[in-house]
């Protein structure tokens, strides 16, 4: 049995300083992984991860891939447009027709219409001459949108919509010329991004808001400002002039273009998804510590529950578990020799938080995989209004190049990605605080100290305060998840009557992430303690080991009562999940380790 005692762990004040400790790597070993390569996880990793590509094509085909997106926007890739012979057949189509159907006074939304619930004002009378002068003052007339306000958005999210825009409009069913659309290019190679402010976005017709300030950006505006190749921020008209970049003069239809569409949700939803995927992983790590400190059983996750029951995330969690809790000397490895006996009055099954684990994290698993097919189905969509048909997507009898009314910008699938995503993070925070519950009550935690508390402790309360404050995680979390998409108003004279608000729960989501990095630091700190309290990481799991080392090098054993908030923001800090913005996983973080167990 393992050695259960109220000791400091053999190790504590010997592991050195940060610099001193070798890069921990969370690898498991054996067959089991291998098999875990087709379990979904492997491939939600891959989507969270840049592809590392010095530069990414943009072609019009619609090819763009989530991990392109990430380089990018986050190391900074270049951008090559170059448009495929058949998108610029079909970009050359559409412009002619959009070109004649203004000549010839063809009530277009948005082209010889004002927009939304000004659609009734047509202004299409007159000489080709003057149609063609009041298009393109139509098309001026749509920075009005550009009223995004409160504090900018991350540089990376701004650069990933823009990308994303750029890759909607090049498919050339949009009447944008492809000289507008390379200035897009060139803004992201030269590191110049828009300063957005985070406010605004409806998600109806778009995110007009938030897209409203490149146009203000390309056109020299005075109040339009940017961030430089330095993160230095300027004017718009002073960096641009400093790129030979002339102040743009939209054409009819291309301001439309430019701000109607759900590139800043879609991003806002790739950013979270990378977040929340990291932070999953990370909790399958720290579960597996805290089953071990609480002698919980490895047969929890024997293999006979998911072949009865084959929920996929279900049998990758569980997969993972065995993994992680292979070799432990904490947790009873049962899964061939079967339940052992335990002493009388011990139950003789583990809580629901610890047994229940790949049942209770399994929907999310499989809930993030849905979500990244989703998100790569919507950066690689044409999502403005209106758009033009071409010979493939005419309607059986339509001749081609006829404009469609329709209503891809709503933001619906987004703002429901980002609303499920918010609640995983709170089960993941209710998870960690359930952990931690157990881990510092003496009645539950099959022998440790009350409070995780060692003898030199004169209350006995050490983590007690820890432990409160997870409670406030719990409840302030749950507020937190609230949906979005069933508390939609309706906006816009009325006529944007159903709309998503997908940034809305972005925004929540900022601080939720928040929340949920302060619980899992807390949770692993106190998952440390008690690993010390039952003789030190030599009892550990091979594959949990450098988790605790990680932590150790940071925040020392806790001998008795002193203040514990400063310990918990710096491990959270450095865990990589609080801020909620477009990260890459280093190859000299732990969590490089953290993903191998998903392979």
């Amino acid at each position: 049995m393992p050695k259960t005692r109220d000791t400091r762990g053999p190790n504590v004040g010997g592991i050195g300083t940060k610099a001193e400790l070798p890069t921990p790597r969370i690898g498991v070993q054996g067959q089991e992984v291998q098999a875990a390569s087709g379990n979904g996880l492997t491939t939600l990793l891959r989507a969270t991860r840049s592809s590392r590509k010095t530069a990414v094509t943009i072609n019009g085909e619609r090819n763009l891939g989530l991990s392109d997106v990430l380089s990018v926007a986050r190391l900074r890739a270049k951008v090559r447009f170059a448009p495929s012979a058949k998108v610029l057949d079909r970009t050359t189509r559409t412009l002619a027709a959009l070109k004649s159907q203004i000549a010839s006074g063809v009530p277009i939304y948005g082209v010889s219409s004002a927009f939304g619930g000004q659609a009734g004002r047509i202004l299409n009378q007159g000489s080709p001459e003057i149609l063609q002068k009041n298009a393109c003052a139509l098309s001026a007339a749509i920075v009005h949108v550009d009223v995004s306000t409160g504090d900018p958005l991350p540089i990376e999210l701004v650069r990933a919509a823009m990308l994303i825009r750029l890759n909607m409009l090049a498919a050339g069913y949009s009447g944008i010329r492809p000289s507008t659309l390379l200035l897009i290019a060139e803004l992201l190679n030269a590191e110049v991004t828009p300063v957005v402010g985070r406010y605004g976005s409806v998600g109806a017709s778009g995110d007009l808001a938030q897209n409203g300030r490149l146009i203000s950006v390309l056109q020299h505006h005075a109040s339009a400002r940017v961030y430089d190749s330095a993160g230095i921020v300027r004017p718009a008209a002073e960096v641009l002039q400093a790129l030979q970049i002339a102040p743009l003069v939209l054409e009819p239809k291309e301001g439309l273009a430019l701000v109607n569409g759900d590139n800043y949700s879609s991003a806002a939803a790739l950013a979270t998804f990378a977040v929340v995927v990291h932070s999953l992983l990370l909790q399958l790590h720290i579960s597996a510590i805290v089953v071990q400190v609480l002698l919980g059983s490895d047969r929890n996750f024997h293999p006979l529950l998911d072949a009865v029951r084959p929920h996929p995330g279900q049998s990758a969690v569980a997969q993972i578990l065995r993994n992680l809790l292979s070799g432990s000397h904490m947790a009873p490895q049962e899964i061939a020799s079967g339940h052992r006996s335990k002493a009388p009055g011990v139950s003789v099954q583990d809580a629901y938080s610890i047994r229940c684990l790949p049942q209770f994290l399994g929907p999310d698993v499989e809930r993030l995989e849905s979500i990244r097919s989703t998100i790569a189905i919507n950066i690689n969509s044409v999502s403005d209004n209106p758009l033009w048909t071409d010979a493939a997507t005419a309607a059986a009898g339509e001749l081609p190049e006829q404009w469609v009314s329709g209503g891809n910008f709503l933001a619906m699938h987004m703002a429901e990605a980002l609303d499920a995503m918010r609640k995983t993070m709170v089960r993941l925070v209710k998870l960690n605080d359930r952990h931690v519950a157990r881990m510092v009550h003496s009645t539950l935690n099959n022998g440790l100290p009350p409070n995780l508390s060692p003898k030199d402790s004169i209350s006995r309360c050490v983590f007690k305060g820890l432990q409160t404050q997870m409670g406030m995680f719990d409840v302030y979390a749950t507020t937190l998840a609230a949906p979005v998409t069933t508390n939609f108003g309706t906006h816009e004279e009325l006529n944007q009557d159903i709309t998503s608000h997908a940034l809305t729960s972005y925004l929540i989501g900022i601080e939720l992430t928040k929340v949920l990095g302060l619980a899992q630091a807390s949770t692993l700190l106190a998952a440390c303690q008690a690993v010390d309290l039952r003789g030190g990481p030599a009892e550990l799991s091979e594959s949990t080991r450098p988790l605790y080392e990680w932590v150790r090098c940071r925040s020392p054993f806790v001998r008795f009562e002193q203040p514990l908030g400063a310990d918990i923001e710096l491990v959270a800090s450095e865990l990589n999940v609080a801020p909620l913005s477009i990260e890459e996983c280093s190859e000299d973080t732990y969590m490089s380790g953290v993903f191998k167990s998903a392979r």
